[in-house]
């Protein structure tokens, strides 16, 4: 596709976050300085790797840079760590959120929530649009649509955050 800007072969490899284990593969060290990686050090790209689209971030570990895979689309392309692959991106604006329809939709009629949506950064927007959109059933994007809306109105905790028990 033309409108990637940079293009590497890599292998998919297993990659250890502390104790988390992910499927990814690593930016190619030639293009470490060419890419605006000191003031964006999760560089949000879109890519196709391999055939599989990906939108996500760079990511630094331990001196390089990682792109997270995701797992389902990486099986139904036949893809497993240790095979090589083409990585083409390209760089997006930087505070790219997409978001829900349906949260779009309430966002669009509901002032009070548009304006607690747009004082979150783009990387709580994105966490709360993933929250949604990662759900599988109609009822359970539901269900999640309405904790996002009572976070952002302020009546409920974010669904991440974890509540102690004394």
């Amino acid at each position: 596709m033309s409108w990637f800007t940079h293009r590497f072969e890599t292998a998919i490899v297993r990659h250890a976050v502390g104790s988390m284990r992910y499927t990814v593969v690593l930016l190619d060290e030639a293009l470490h300085d060419t890419l605006p990686l000191q003031e964006h050090p999760r560089l949000r790209i879109e890519a196709d790797v391999g055939g599989v689209p990906v939108k996500g971030a760079w990511q630094p570990s331990r001196g390089r840079w990682y792109l997270m895979l995701p797992k389902a689309p990486l099986k139904a392309a036949g893809l497993h760590p240790g095979d090589v692959v083409e990585v083409a991106f390209r760089v997006i604006a930087q505070d790219d959120v997409d978001v829900p329809t349906e949260l779009a939709e309430r966002l669009a009629h509901v002032k009070r929530l548009r304006a607690a949506w747009d004082r979150q950064t783009p990387g709580t927007q994105r966490g709360l649009s993933h929250y949604i959109e990662s759900a599988k059933r109609a009822d359970t994007r539901a269900a999640r649509l309405q904790q996002v809306e009572a976070a952002l109105l302020g009546t409920a905790p974010m669904p991440w955050a974890r509540t102690r028990t004394p």
